[in-house]
């Protein structure tokens, strides 16, 4: 088969814990925390994994430390294999500068999940069949069949707000 990447497990489960979630929302989303030129590590997760995949924090800790180490991309490289890469480098570089006993700021981050489309609907028109009493296809239409408009819940949107910040110190 073309076009699979074999995964490192170690990668594959920084993915599904939850931390790259969070260091997406530290380097993307909190403005207040500068992570130009450093790495992100994340120390400590408060939340869990809904069922839709997104990730609901109440908190999560992390420590910044500087890129001695810069990956170096081939041009042939699918997306996922350079942020595969960026981890490895970054995993090898933080773990070394922890071993000389390097330590970088901290900080307590507490993002907010918001549904964006929470209030919002959208309007269907839809089918209903009087004898059977149940929605059809519009291919089934038939005398006993009427046309109904109707509001649904649109499908939820996430984002992350940061509600606040604490700097933990070094």
């Amino acid at each position: 088969m073309t076009g699979w990447i074999k995964h490192d497990p170690e990668y594959i489960s920084y993915v599904e814990s939850g931390e790259s979630a969070a260091v997406f929302i530290t380097r993307n989303i909190c403005k207040d925390i500068k992570t130009g030129g450093k790495w992100v590590d994340v120390t400590f997760i408060d939340g869990f994994k809904m069922n839709n995949g997104t990730w609901k924090f109440n908190s999560f800790e992390v420590e910044l430390f500087p890129r001695i180490t810069k990956p170096e991309y081939s041009p042939s490289m699918s997306k996922e294999e350079m942020k595969e890469l960026t981890w490895q480098i970054a995993h090898s570089d933080i773990s070394e500068q922890r071993n000389k006993g390097v330590t970088g700021p901290r900080y307590r981050v507490f993002p907010k999940l918001v549904n964006l489309n929470k209030g919002k609907y959208e309007t269907r028109r839809r089918l209903w069949n009087k004898t059977f009493e149940r929605w059809v296809s519009d291919k089934w239409l038939t005398p006993s069949c009427v046309w109904v408009t109707k509001k649904f819940p649109m499908k939820p949107k996430y984002s992350y707000e940061i509600y606040k910040i604490e700097e933990l110190g070094s």
